[in-house]
């Protein structure tokens, strides 16, 4: 990647003595040592509005957020800059004269840090740096500085090409040039920590001298070590991604950082999730990158934002309108946030991803950022996964969706969309012509939401979609089906949760008019014996089968069958714990006299009831039907049976008889060609009897 460097105007302090000889150096040379001056002008200007940013910082008592055993006290008033305030008394504290105890374990940190101006602890004085004796200290160790007079005079237009021209053409082709010194980010960083007195990180040091892309995520940096990293990326033109998320470096660090984009002009992704910028960081962040034209994506998730910033990061969008990518994930936003962001995206042109998953926006929240869609046109990529869409948001997104043509990809993952919110959904997908991703795993609308989703993308010509994620929603061979159909038509990845197989092959059953299942058990009983006019006593004897004057639940069961109810054994066991009493397990003719004599009273009370409303009682009315058609089928099956016996037993007696006839003495048996018949041949003896 080719990164430009667009060299900001800056206003340059003479840092040393100029060249004694500026005609004498190679042009070259020249353009490197002014490119030198200008980044250490920009790092001098940089550091010092890092300190002056300090001095405001700690004067509105930000510092006891941040360390709260700090006993800072509150610094003078002055309107000169920071770069230019002499070196008198001040009670000012700063990162670079004091001690900040750390109470975290950090490889690349002293635990053990100190100032060092520690001597001037126990002093009641103590003098404040500036940017400018670290640039000095960082020119001591490089090639001499030059002013920006003195490059102005050796310029093309007053350089005399004719000044060496009776010089030997061997001397000027041999010529041995001057060697040219190039301050690396990695030599910066390092006499940066030295001059705070803090130890360097070899990780970044490492990092910044092998790769394009910084990863300092995780190592417990606090406002203190992420300065000299701010000051040596000012003028870097080689790092393009910074990443600092999982590190307390709080408001101040965040000040920092911001400062150093004012002037920096490659980074193009800053990562500061996890960081705790509050408020003060956030509306430094969004002054200074105005200044800033690289920066493209930026990261603040899970920085426990809530609505009071939301104004804030409105301002910084306005404020950056390079920036594309904005991620905002795993706050607290809320209603009032949502409600804002959706006004800021109906007029926002710029932003080309959000991601706003786990903000807690709920129903009319979500509703407000659904509609806004509807009048953005630059979002590509949306992200409002672990919300609570519900069904309200999804009516407002089914009304956007068809007038937005520039979303390419949706992610609604687990926001409560279950059965009857989809529906609503799915009117307005099929009318959107511009996503091609769509996200849907994790919500509430089982097998049969999953098989209307892909119906719906199959049925729809107009619809582009090409990836479709509904994991974790479990689907049957039904599902499957349809989507090798679908397949056919459209080339659609779909990635979707375990497929569920029955072990037992269901068999669709028809409807039971007869099912006695919401009746009582022992009014069914007792009724039946009603209506088929059977005595109480003879059933009783006819189902105790000992001729013990007891029925078992075995008898009962034998009984019952035979009279061809519909019984389940739930209702045996109900019909022996009301009528049984005595809890001995048989019930007794008395028992069974007792209940049939309850039962009809309350059948009468129903019925009185019933008339005197001047209705009848349905319930019992379905009962007698039910039970009549029963003894109706099993007399009918019954004479059937009767009439079978019959039959069998006619045929039986002509067989027999069929039998004995052939079997008579003097007849045999003659077959022919067309029929069997049976004649009768008299015998030779027979006839010999006869002639005598």
């Amino acid at each position: 990647m080719v990164l430009a460097n667009r060299m900001k105007p800056l206003q340059l302090a003479p840092l040393g003595a100029p060249d004694p000889d500026p005609g004498s150096h190679d042009m070259r040379d020249i353009d490197q040592r002014s490119r030198d001056d200008l980044r250490m002008s920009a790092i001098s200007n940089t550091l010092s509005k890092m300190e002056d940013s300090e001095h405001q910082f700690y004067s509105k008592d930000i510092a006891n957020t941040m360390d709260p055993h700090l006993p800072f006290s509150t610094p003078r008033s002055s309107s000169r800059p920071c770069s230019q305030r002499s070196r008198s008394s001040v009670t000012v504290p700063t990162v670079l004269n004091h001690t900040i105890p750390f109470t975290h374990k950090n490889s690349a940190i002293s635990t053990n840090y100190a100032s060092p101006r520690q001597f001037a602890l126990s002093a009641t004085v103590v003098k404040r740096s500036n940017g400018t004796d670290f640039v000095k200290q960082l020119r001591q160790q490089t090639v001499p500085s030059i002013k920006l007079r003195d490059i102005a005079e050796s310029s093309l237009s007053s350089f005399d090409y004719d000044e060496n021209e009776e010089e030997p053409l061997e001397l000027v082709k041999f010529a041995k040039k001057r060697q040219r010194y190039v301050i690396e980010t990695d030599d910066i960083y390092v006499r940066a920590c030295a001059f705070m007195g803090i130890t360097a990180s070899q990780t970044y040091v490492k990092q910044v001298t092998t790769t394009h892309a910084v990863s300092m995520a995780n190592t417990s940096l606090s406002h203190v070590t992420i300065k000299p990293i701010a000051i040596s990326l000012v003028r870097d033109h080689v790092i393009h991604t910074l990443d600092v998320s999982g590190n307390d470096i709080g408001a101040l660090g965040v000040i920092y950082i911001a400062q150093m984009l004012a002037v920096n002009d490659t980074i193009i992704e800053l990562n500061l999730s996890s960081t705790m910028p509050g408020r003060a960081g956030l509306e430094e962040l969004a002054k200074q990158i105005i200044n800033n034209k690289s920066l493209t994506i930026l990261r603040l998730e899970s920085n426990c934002l809530d609505h009071t910033e939301t104004d804030v990061l409105i301002n910084l969008m306005r404020n950056g309108p390079d920036i594309e990518s904005i991620f905002l994930g795993h706050n607290n936003l809320g209603y009032d946030g949502g409600k804002l962001l959706a006004k800021e995206l109906e007029t926002n042109t710029t932003l080309r991803t959000l991601d706003l998953q786990w903000n807690h926006f709920r129903k009319q929240s979500a509703g407000h950022l659904c509609n806004a869609i509807k009048s953005n046109k630059g979002l590509r990529h949306l992200n409002l996964s672990w919300n609570g869409l519900g069904k309200e948001g999804c009516i407002a997104m089914a009304k956007s969706l068809p007038g937005n043509k520039s979303l390419q990809h949706l992610d609604l993952t687990n926001n409560r969309i279950d059965v009857v919110a989809l529906p609503f959904l799915l009117h307005g997908l099929v009318r959107n012509k511009g996503i091609e991703s769509l996200h849907l795993a994790k919500n509430p609308m089982t097998t049969t939401g999953a098989k209307a989703v892909v119906k719906a993308v199959t049925g729809a010509a107009n619809m582009r979609i090409k990836y479709l994620n509904i994991e974790d929603i479990p689907v049957d061979k039904e599902f499957t089906d349809l989507v090798r159909t679908m397949r056919e038509k459209k080339s659609i990845d779909i990635d979707h949760g375990p497929e569920m197989y029955s072990a037992v092959e269901l068999v669709m059953k028809e409807h039971d008019p007869h099912d006695l299942n919401r009746f009582d058990p022992v009014m069914v009983l007792m009724e039946y014996i009603r209506i088929d006019n059977l005595r109480l006593i003879d059933l009783f004897q006819f189902m105790d089968t000992g001729g013990r004057g007891l029925v078992s639940k075995d008898d009962l069961r034998v009984g019952i069958s035979t009279l061809q109810l519909p019984l389940t054994e739930y209702h045996l066991d109900c019909i022996m714990k009301d009528i049984d009493k005595k809890r001995d397990g048989y019930i007794d003719l008395e028992e069974f006299m007792n209940a049939h004599r309850d039962m009809s009273k309350t059948i009468i009370q129903r019925t009185t009831r019933a008339k005197s409303k001047g209705k009848q009682d349905l319930g019992l009315k379905e009962l007698k039907q039910i039970l009549k058609e029963l003894v109706e089928k099993r007399n009918k099956k019954n004479k059937e049976k009767a009439s079978s016996r019959v039959k069998s037993a006619a045929l039986a007696r002509a067989n027999s008889a069929s039998s004995n006839k052939s079997s008579a003495p003097g007849r045999q048996r003659v077959r022919t060609k067309k029929a069997s018949l049976t004649v009768t041949k008299p015998s030779y003896a027979s006839t010999k009897k006869s002639r005598k």
